[in-house]
């Protein structure tokens, strides 16, 4: 009897074990969270192109010239000022690193994208050393001039200033075409502005010292005087004489005398 008690318990404990272990496993699965898996979201990282603000650049060591979109418009406005009477004066840079000579490559190279033909003997090129900064071997760098420039026998423009030839023993300008509408083209373009002229005279070196200033000083007035008289404003106007004290020729030449003979005017 007691064998018969023993097994029935046996039985009905694993019976509540079985129940106790279904119980508990459904209790679960009714409790588990459903986790819902959301696609992730693709972020675009959005790249600004930088600002075209140069037409013409180059690359560091490289005399290759590079034009973009704005070129087109630039070249227009180059071209705009093309003139029989002027050369084209093209200056592109170089750094102390690189060599002149590449400065002078990047103005040809400058040049050809104009896509015009100019007599040699119109054309000049000319490189200029500019400061170096950080970036500059790794990111591309601007700074070509295009200069239209007069160069005739009587006047001589350079970047910034113009060179105004006069004859031996003359306090008066050259009366000629080329002087003439030199003269008018500046007051033109100085009228109504708040640009200042300043006349310096030279002389050559023969005769006496003083003499040759203050004959310096008069071709420097001669030109004062027509300037006021196309319009310009007398008050923007200096006035200054070097005489004999700043020779840009040999003066034991009669060609480097003519040379010396002149008055130089710059605009501010």
């Amino acid at each position: 009897m007691k064998k018969i008690l023993a097994i029935i318990t046996f039985l009905l404990f694993l019976i509540l074990l079985w129940y106790t272990k279904t119980t508990y496993q459904e209790c679960c699965e009714n409790n588990k969270e459903t986790v819902i898996k959301k696609p992730l979201k693709k972020t675009t990282k959005t790249i600004k192109e930088t600002p075209l603000t140069e037409p013409l650049i180059y690359n560091w060591n490289n005399s290759e010239a590079i034009t973009n979109k704005l070129w087109d418009t630039e070249k227009n406005k180059i071209l705009s000022n093309k003139s029989d009477a002027k050369i084209l004066q093209i200056v592109a840079p170089y750094f102390k690193d690189e060599s002149e000579s590449i400065g002078i490559a990047r103005a040809k190279s400058a040049f050809s994208k104009l896509n015009i033909k100019i007599d040699s003997n119109k054309i000049e090129y000319k490189s200029k050393l500019i400061t170096f900064y950080e970036g500059a071997k790794t990111k591309p760098f601007s700074g070509t001039e295009f200069n239209w420039l007069i160069r005739n026998e009587n006047i001589v423009q350079v970047k910034d200033k113009t060179i105004i030839y006069f004859p031996s023993n003359s306090t008066k300008k050259v009366q000629n075409t080329n002087i003439a509408k030199y003269l008018n083209d500046v007051a033109k373009n100085i009228k109504g502005t708040s640009k200042k002229i300043i006349l310096s005279g030279h002389s050559d070196s023969r005769g006496n010292a003083a003499i040759n200033k203050k004959l310096a000083l008069n071709r420097a007035n001669s030109i004062k005087r027509e300037l006021i008289l196309l319009g310009v404003n007398k008050n923007n106007i200096t006035v200054i004489s070097f005489g004999e004290e700043k020779p840009i020729a040999d003066n034991s030449t009669k060609a480097g005398q003519q040379k010396n003979r002149r008055v130089e005017l710059e605009i501010k």
